[in-house]
């Protein structure tokens, strides 16, 4: 597998179930309802753009209704900068930040180890990642044993714990305009080992009817769904196709070898 068995909440992924991500959350019911449904992660996008955008106090009640759940809430931002990110995780009572944008990814340095980091990537029809991944792992090592080895070693040591962000906590694949529900060749994604500390996630125009062959093919940890799960208008969730969500990517685990 591409990454060691990531260390999650839920006792129901002891299993090769890749765990799921409802995404787009705007109401504290449907939250409760994919919490219920089997979902691990909820979703709600905190960027001012986008029909799905709900305000900090909206997204208060739909945190606290995942969490009731046994959910975990995530705070979806684009081009918030790493101050904007903390106040507001801080307002909405989450640590979970999906860095969806250019701006939000340039945050990742900034952003303090408590709050989890789902840093997305952009992936082309083809299964091309262009977008650059979150840190030069060989060049940080390098630094690191360079510092370490001074005569203020246990200061770098220090210093390397307590200074700017390195590590993300999940990577996130969308297609190459995220966010838009647009699938991308699977069979040819190419997702680096080692660049997260749980897993990588797959998302990009996933719905109740391709999500079994998305799994077969890609093998991922998680599976992110949005706009494939959603009543006609594409905002609200629609629970009979949340349930059938999380019912085909059970059954898709079961193939798994």
């Amino acid at each position: 597998p591409l990454f060691s068995p990531p260390a999650v909440p839920r006792a129901a992924v002891a299993d090769k179930t890749p765990l799921i991500k409802v995404c787009g959350v705007t109401t504290a019911a449907d939250a409760t309802q994919a919490a219920a449904a089997g979902a691990t992660y909820v979703g709600m996008i905190l960027a001012p753009k986008g029909k799905r955008h709900i305000s900090l106090e909206v997204a208060a009640e739909v945190a606290a209704a995942a969490r009731a759940g046994g959910a975990i809430p995530v705070g979806v931002f684009v081009d918030e900068s790493a101050e904007e990110i903390k106040a507001a995780c801080a307002a909405v009572g989450i640590d979970h930040a999906q860095l969806h944008g250019d701006g939000s990814r340039r945050a990742l340095t900034d952003l303090p180890l408590s709050i989890k980091a789902i840093y997305v990537v952009n992936a082309t029809a083809e299964g091309a990642i262009v977008t650059p991944m979150p840190g030069d792992e060989e060049a940080l090592m390098k630094q690191r044993k360079e510092e370490l080895s001074g005569e203020k070693g246990w200061k770098a040591a220090v210093d390397w714990v307590h200074g700017p962000r390195r590590t993300i906590d999940w990577l996130l694949v969308d297609g190459e305009s995220a966010g838009s529900g647009q699938a991308f060749d699977w069979a040819n994604l190419k997702v680096p080992r080692g660049c997260s500390r749980k897993g990588w996630i797959l998302a990009g125009g996933l719905t109740p009817e391709n999500v079994s062959e998305a799994i077969m093919t890609a093998r991922p940890t998680a599976v992110d769904v949005a706009s494939g799960v959603t009543m006609e208008g594409g905002v609200m969730k629609d629970p009979v196709k949340v349930e059938a969500f999380v019912a085909n990517v059970a059954a898709a685990a079961t193939k798994l070898v």
